[in-house]
């Protein structure tokens, strides 16, 4: 039973990612990313296996996890800035995963700190700002046909959906798989790794190019707020307020960060 409710939770916020983000810019495609989706599932199966506490305690982490996030877009663009092409992919995914791995390593060193870990993803946010800020805008051509076989063969619908759904799903389990093994703070950090946003760049890099994924990787420091605040929100609501309830307010509170951030964007 809870194995299915994992998939079927998982599956289900794919869709609605993949829905919106193809109607978007790149610009809020990345702002979306940052919706605290795979991550809320993470946190919210740890509460369901261990303990609402557990999860709180490991929000506390995942917190200063999100620098770790950001890494692994940083990582992946350092490969494709160079090197566009998908021949590439793989070099560009693995170190993707050695910056996130690396800097979860340096972050599990952190004290248990809500405030440290905190005042960590805010530096790490304006820091990857700076270093993204020169990357070129650039809009999805959905009129072009596609560019590559592995594009044609992602062209439908439903293998788009099948594909990402597989990556996101196939990361909870094993994420929330170890929860127990790993305790709370590595646990908390790898509940950071960005589940939804990850099969995104893989499918913008195969289906529209470097040059798309880069202009959504830019904006992705931007989305990543939300995340921190529904991590801060666990942290205190969920021992408060009980696994259910705890997370609806963390997602009303990410809502409502969202709201405000579009208004002062515009």
């Amino acid at each position: 039973m809870l194995l299915i409710a994992k998939i079927l939770v998982t599956f289900l916020t794919v869709v609605l990612l993949a829905k919106v983000a193809e109607r978007m810019s790149p610009r809020h495609a990345g702002l979306l990313a940052g919706f605290p989706l795979g991550t809320a599932i993470a946190l919210y199966f740890f509460g369901w296996q261990q303990s609402p506490q557990f999860a709180a305690d490991s929000a506390v982490f995942t917190l200063s996890g999100l620098t770790s996030a950001i890494c692994l877009a940083f990582g992946y663009w350092q490969v494709i800035k160079r090197k566009p092409g998908l021949l590439w992919l793989p070099l560009a995914t693995l170190s993707g995963f050695a910056c996130f791995f690396s800097a979860s390593v340096i972050l599990q060193q952190l004290p248990a700190n809500r405030w440290l870990s905190l005042a960590v993803v805010v530096a790490a946010i304006f820091l990857f700002r700076t270093l993204f800020k020169d990357i070129a805008e650039q809009q999805i051509d959905r009129s072009q046909p596609p560019a590559n076989k592995l594009a044609e063969l992602l062209s439908g619908k439903a293998a788009t959906l099948l594909f990402r759904a597989s990556i996101a799903t196939a990361s909870i389990l094993l994420i929330t798989g170890l929860a127990d093994l790993l305790g709370p703070t590595r646990a908390g950090l790898l509940a950071a790794f960005p589940v939804s946003f990850f099969p995104l760049m893989l499918i913008l890099h195969i289906s529209y190019g470097a040059g798309v994924l880069n202009a959504t990787i830019k904006h992705y420091p931007d989305g990543i707020g939300a995340l921190v605040v529904y991590a801060l929100a666990v942290s205190y609501l969920y021992p408060l307020l009980g696994l259910h309830w705890g997370t609806a307010a963390s997602l009303l509170c990410s809502v409502a960060y969202l709201l405000v951030y579009s208004r002062l964007k515009k």
